[in-house]
Parts: structure tokens; sequence; C-alpha cells
């Protein structure tokens, strides 16, 4: 005889809990787990794309928003503007040429971070690699940095040479061979409590980055598991509600994948917690606990990259008056002379002076300018004079106070151009001065038809920034939301087992 089923007052509430949660969240719960799976492997789908316009709310592009504009560059070959679309040559108040022959056909690869002449040369920095195009060329043509592709973050001018700076490495060319580069990645500075940011260390456990391959892998199979789980749950309901789970074969075969869901949820109920947990953590408002926060380095979960600049270079300047290169980073700044640099034999230290707040999304401008250094991020534009030992948020025309809330400012700077005061917004796009549209038109291709790649509409859905066109400002708690309902749905899912094998043991 089939056992009596459990009339404790507790189950009931949570075997209801388990069942509402489930089928409200079930094609969000999926939605989740494929995309996550997918994002954990860029390489996968970075060759496709999307039209914007098939993504819901304002994805389209619009006076150069979305990362469109990084930076406008006048050089020997005329005038341009680099950014997530590639490159784009400026002539009078025409529109925008296409200037991206040769560049990736990937709208993921051929986001180009920098653009820069050098040695009579145009060089371009894209997360497809370094590219170069001369004079009277037609098409731009990839150059070698190393054995394995690497997407080139920044570009800096020393003298007629080039440094070019990945996210975990810094290569230098000689003038007299502009297109050989070699690695001239530098020492950094042994700190007494060497420290790292808390909030890439929750993302590289909710990945599963922090242990390679093998743990993207793992924490993949979770997504799986998470995937399978909707779908057997959902289709038990179903054949429930229609009343065919004793009948027929699709009743069957719930009724088995109920008990593989079962079986498999009660075992792997710690790692479901453990994917929530850290999840949750990716946007506000447990993001903005761990947005500041660091922890020693000793008690690193993991084995450290022997490379100690890995995945953290974001941006990097010449100071010419000190004659040094000074990198942003996702753990601070970075300091070390130029000739020591090119030479091997340079360590980099940390600055320990009072430098700008950068988001941490990273560094989008680093200039030089005559009064300091102008530093921009998500947080804001902030004018740093190392001399005077001042730091001055150019919208407020005051010090910058101590963040709060969300980690990005009221202006989201995501890029700079010196020529006319030009700087763009992520949200309102390019803007000329204090809050003046440009008023550069941005061609058809991009504003009508442009694309975005898989992994970044993936990555929209994936951080819950996808539902704005139907929660506006709210948007930010769909993963907080989502988070604690899934940690409800998995501690539901596991009492409901458990707790009915103590009911039956007690009653007997």
């Amino acid at each position: 005889m089939p056992p009596e089923k459990p009339t404790s007052s507790l189950l009931k509430i949570s075997k209801k809990f388990h069942r509402i949660i489930g089928i409200v969240g079930l094609l969000y719960f999926a939605a989740m787990a494929l995309s996550g799976i997918l994002l954990n492997h860029p390489d996968l789908i970075t060759d496709y794309d999307l039209p914007r316009s098939m993504l819901p709310g304002d994805y389209e592009y619009r006076q150069w928003n979305r990362n469109s504009f990084r930076s406008l560059t006048t050089t020997g070959y005329g005038r341009f503007i680099n950014g997530e679309g590639g490159v784009w040559q400026l002539s009078g108040k025409i529109t925008p040429v296409d200037f991206n022959a040769g560049l990736p056909e990937s709208v993921y690869l051929r986001d180009t971070r920098d653009l820069t002449e050098s040695g009579g040369l145009l060089w371009a920095a894209t997360r497809g690699g370094l590219f170069v195009r001369g004079r009277g060329a037609s098409r731009w043509e990839p150059v070698k940095l190393a054995e394995e592709p690497e997407g080139v973050v920044d570009l800096v001018k020393y003298g007629d040479s080039l440094i070019a700076l990945t996210r975990s490495d810094i290569y230098f060319s000689e003038a007299s061979a502009p297109s050989v580069f070699k690695a001239v990645t530098p020492k950094r500075e042994a700190e007494e409590e060497p420290k790292r940011s808390l909030f890439m260390l929750v993302f590289e456990l909710h990945s599963g980055e922090l242990w390679g391959l093998g743990g993207r892998l793992f924490i993949d199979l979770i997504g799986v598991f998470l995937l399978f789980a909707s779908i057997t749950g959902g289709w038990f309901w179903w054949k429930r509600w229609r009343g065919s789970l004793s009948s027929g074969r699709g009743g069957k075969l719930a009724r088995k994948g109920l008990k593989l869901h079962i079986k498999l949820g009660v075992y792997l109920t710690p790692l479901l917690l453990y994917i929530a947990l850290t999840g949750i953590f990716q946007r506000p408002p447990l993001l903005i606990a761990i947005a500041d926060a660091t922890y020693e380095i000793k008690h690193h979960p993991a084995p450290l990259d022997p490379n100690p600049w890995h995945d953290i270079i974001r941006k990097g300047l010449y100071d010419k008056a000190r004659e040094t290169l000074l990198l942003a980073t996702s753990e601070g700044f970075y300091e070390g002379g130029i000739e020591g640099l090119l030479s091997g034999g340079e360590t980099f230290r940390k600055l320990r002076e009072p430098t700008p707040p950068v988001s941490v999304m990273g560094a989008t401008v680093l200039e030089e300018l005559e009064a300091g250094h102008l530093v921009g991020s998500m947080s804001g534009l902030f004018l740093w004079g190392r001399d005077t030992g001042t730091i001055v948020d150019l919208f407020t025309k005051k010090s910058p106070e101590a963040p709060k809330g969300p980690p990005v400012g009221k202006e989201m700077v995501v890029g700079f151009s010196r020529e006319g005061g030009l700087w763009a917004d992520y949200d309102r796009g390019l803007m000329r001065g204090w809050g003046k549209a440009a008023g550069i038109q941005m061609p058809p291709a991009l504003a009508k038809e442009g694309r975005i790649s898989l992994w970044h509409a993936l990555f929209e859905l994936h951080n819950g920034r996808i539902f704005t066109f139907l929660l506006g400002w709210w948007a930010w708690i769909v993963i907080p939301l989502g988070g604690l309902a899934l940690l409800t749905e998995t501690a539901t899912g596991f009492y409901d087992r458990i707790g009915y094998k103590l009911f039956r043991r007690k009653k007997r």
C-alpha cells in the first residue's frame, strides 16, 4: 500500500510553497540555468549576434549610448569614433562612415576599446585583439601579441613606440619594428597584507572561474540539474493538473522524472543553495555590501594564478612628468618607471595616496590633462591632481563623497574625448560639456540596424537588466528576489522529502 500522506501543518505549508514557487518561477529558473551555462563559455557563442530590435525595451542605440562611444580620436588618417560598434570615420557634417573592414565580424569581438596613431600607422584595440591599418590600406590587419589570442583593453603611446595592454599582460613595440610586440609584463610589489576585491571573489565563485575550466564545468552541472528540475517539476504538475499522471506514456515519464527530481534534489541541495547565495550578491542591495570590500589573499580559497596581473588591468597612462606607466586595475592604481618596464627590471608598486572612486565595473577613462589626471568610470568623472593631492568631482565641483547606494554614480561615464569636451553616459549617450547632447548623428547601421552579441544579450538576461522595460528602476530586485525564490524552493524541497520521512517514522 502507498504510504500515508503527511498531515503535519508545517509539511503542508512547505509543500504548498514549493509547488507555488516552482510553478511561478519555472521559466525564470530555466532561463537563469541555460543563460548561465552559455555565459560560462563565451568562445562558443561570441560568433553569434542578434538585432537589438529583438530585445525588449530600449536596447537600440540612441545618441551614442550603451558603450557605442568610447572615444573620438583625430589622427593623420582623419577623425574617428570607436566603441562597441567598431570604428566609424567622421567627415564634416556627414553621417559617420563605416571603417570596420578587416575587423572581426562578431559584434562581441569587434568592440573597440581604444584607437590611436603611432609610427605613422593607425591602431585599434579590440576584444578580438590588436589591429593595424596603414595609409591607403583598404582594411585592418591583425597583429599577433602572444600565442593565444588576447583582447586588448588600452593603447599607450611612448614617443613613437606603442604599449598594448590586455587584462593580464603588457606588450611593447619599438618604432623600428611597429608590428613586432614583446611581452614586458612587470613584477608586482609584494605587499605586507595583500588584499583582493571581495566582489571579484564572489563573482568567480558564482561562475566557477575561480578553479579554471574544471570549476566552470562543475557549475555548469549545477545549471544542468536546475534546468532538469524546472522541466520535470513543471511536467509533473501539468500531468497531475490534467489528471493524466497515471495514464499514458507521458504520465509514466513524468513520474519517473519526478523520482529523479527528488533524489538528485536532495543530494544537490547544498550546491543549489551555493549558486543561489553567490548569485544574489551580483546585484543590489547585497552587491552594495561587497562592492568596496576586500579580503586578505592568504584566505583565497584556490591556487593563485602565477601572473599577479591576471585579469585585473583595465586602463593605462604614460605620466610624462614622472616618466612612469600608471595602471588602473580592479585592485587599485599601480605605477612603475617606463624605462625599467621596457628593460624588464621594474617592479610596479600600488599607490597608497588617495585615489579617485572607481566603479566595480572598472575604469573607462584615464587621460592626462594639464590640470591633472582624468579618471572616469560608472561612478562618475574625476580630476585627480596628484601633485596637489586633490580629487574633484567634475559634475559637482566638490570632493567625492563616500559611496552610498548602488555602485554607480548619477553619471555613468563610459567614454571621453578632449575634442569639444565630449563624454558619454551609458544611458543618455554622448554629451557636450555638462548636459547638452553632442549632436553627432549616429549612422543608421548602428541606430536602426545595430546588433548585440548573443553573449551580451544573455548577460542582460542573467543580471536582470533586461526586465527594465517592464519594471523600470525596480528591475534591480529581479536577481535578489529570484535568488531568494531559489533558496526557498531548494530548502522546501529538501524539507518536504526529509520531513516526510521523519513524520512517517514518528507516526510509526
